[in-house]
This record gives C-alpha cells, structure tokens and sequence, in this order.
C-alpha cells in the first residue's frame, strides 16, 4: 500500500503551520541536512509551498521561482513570512523571507499566473538517451550527504563528483523513497537533489554552498500522468567557473522524456581539501 501524500517526508517537511497573516513556522531536522544546515531543495520547497498556500488560486500556478541563500538553516525553529507583492488579471507576484534566530536565512519571490490561449507551442528540448532506471543500479547511501536517504538516486549521466573528469555534467534518475506525486515544491526537491556539475572537474573533496537558484515550471502541476512511484531523469552541466564561483543548469524530465523545469544556480566552490 502506496503512502497518501500527506505522509510524504518531504510534504511534511515542506508543510508548515500557518499563523496567520502570512506567517508559518517549521521545524529543520538534522535528517534533511548537507553539511553545515538543511539542503537547499527542501527551503526551497518550504518557501514556494507557503507562497502557494497564502496565494491560494489553483488556477495560478508557480512559473518561476527564485531563492536567495542568505545563510546555513540550522536545526530547530524557523518562521516564514509571505507577502502577495501584486496581484493582476493573470499573474501574481508574491515574496517571502525564512528567518531563525532573529536573522534572515532565505529571501525568495516567486511568479504564479494561468494558462494562455496561445498559437506558439513547440519544444526543441530532447532528453539525453540514458537506460531506463530499472537497468541503473540505485546509490549505495554511505556515498550521499544525510538528506539524500529520502531518495532513491540512479547515477547515469556524466560523472561522479571529485573524480577530476573533463566535463562538468551529472544527473540521472531520481524519486522520493516515499511515493509521493510530483508538485511544485518537490520539483525544487529534485531538481537541488544532485550536486553542482563542476564538482565533477574537481579532483579531491572539496566543500560548496548554493548562493542562489532559479527554477521555472514548463508543466501542470501536478503531474497527473505519472504515478506517484515514478522516477524522474535530472541533469545537470557547468560551462563556466571562475573567482570561486560556478554556474549550474539543471533539468527535470518525466520518464517518457517531457522537460518539466530548470533550475539554475550560481554555487560557491571552495579550494579542494588536502
């Protein structure tokens, strides 16, 4: 028997108590940390599930999203302050901020609006050709930092982190251990999931932070025809690093190979450790 949604770790993690007037409070868990605080994926999703709650129009659905990492989200208390910034026929823009210890951690907007009728539709965007999970064995979970165990990952594009390759490209199929069905705020789960592709061009350990992402939505959400067992290709690749700092785009595919998001990132890359 499938766990109902409301059971899904990451739902509840990302489900915080409302307070009223656009405020809501959670609790971090050290089992959703990467290092030093909670893994990006999962404020993100905190972030845009709040703003999705105090917005409150299914018909508006989350077209982007962008996160500012203002600081490490340690374990314990946190609030989150949502604001409705402007509200149009078609299109809303909402901001909101995730505070702890009296200090700002993530400042964050988003852009929700309803569909177009529109004569432009097209895709030139086509999935790597990849075996399907069932041929790619799952990831022994001693090699991924502590959040990862609410994921079953299926490496099989580019390379392994720190493996000094020539190409700075990772991914492969990913789903929550739980079956949980695709929204919005797992979306930003999955695709923040996997490292950085330039870690792929660093030989030796080395320690990263995000400093900020952007996600945007290309699919209804959710995802009505993929079970909430589905497993969903993400990949991701750098084409520049410099100064300390990389670029990253990530994407999102649905098994029968429809791009769903991106995501891209600006991540921090500190000096290998010797």
């Amino acid at each position: 028997m499938h766990a109902p949604p409301s059971e899904s770790p990451f739902v509840t993690a990302t489900t915080w108590s409302p307070l009223g007037e656009g405020r809501y409070t959670g609790t971090v868990r050290p089992e959703w940390f990467q290092g030093r605080g909670a893994y990006g994926g999962l404020l993100g999703g905190a972030l845009l599930r709040s703003m999705m709650r105090e917005l409150n129009d299914a018909a508006r659905a989350p077209r982007s999203l962008t996160v500012h990492f203002c600081a490490p989200v340690a374990e314990g208390e946190a609030s989150l302050s949502v604001r409705v910034e402007r509200a149009g026929r078609q299109v809303s823009h909402l901001s909101a901020r995730l505070e702890q210890g009296g200090q700002v951690a993530c400042l964050a907007s988003a852009t929700f609006a309803t569909s177009r009728e529109t004569p432009l539709v097209y895709t030139d965007a086509k999935a790597p050709r990849v075996p399907p999970p069932s041929d790619v064995p799952s990831v022994p979970g001693e090699l991924l930092p502590t959040f990862a165990a609410h994921y079953d990952y299926r490496w099989c594009v580019g390379a392994v982190p720190y493996s000094g390759a020539d190409e700075a490209r990772v991914g492969g199929w990913i789903r929550p251990r739980v079956p949980t069905p695709l929204d919005a705020p797992l979306v930003v789960g999955l695709l923040d999931a996997f490292p950085p592709a330039a870690f792929a061009r660093v030989r030796g350990f080395c320690n990263g932070a995000t400093m900020d992402f952007t996600a945007h939505f290309y699919a209804p959400l959710p995802l009505s025809s993929a079970s909430p067992e589905a497993f969903y290709l993400r990949t991701g690749h750098s084409r520049h690093a410099a100064h300390g700092y990389a670029d990253d785009l990530a994407e999102l595919w649905s098994e029968d190979g429809q791009l769903l998001a991106q995501l891209r990132q600006l991540a921090a890359v500190f000096p290998p450790v010797r």
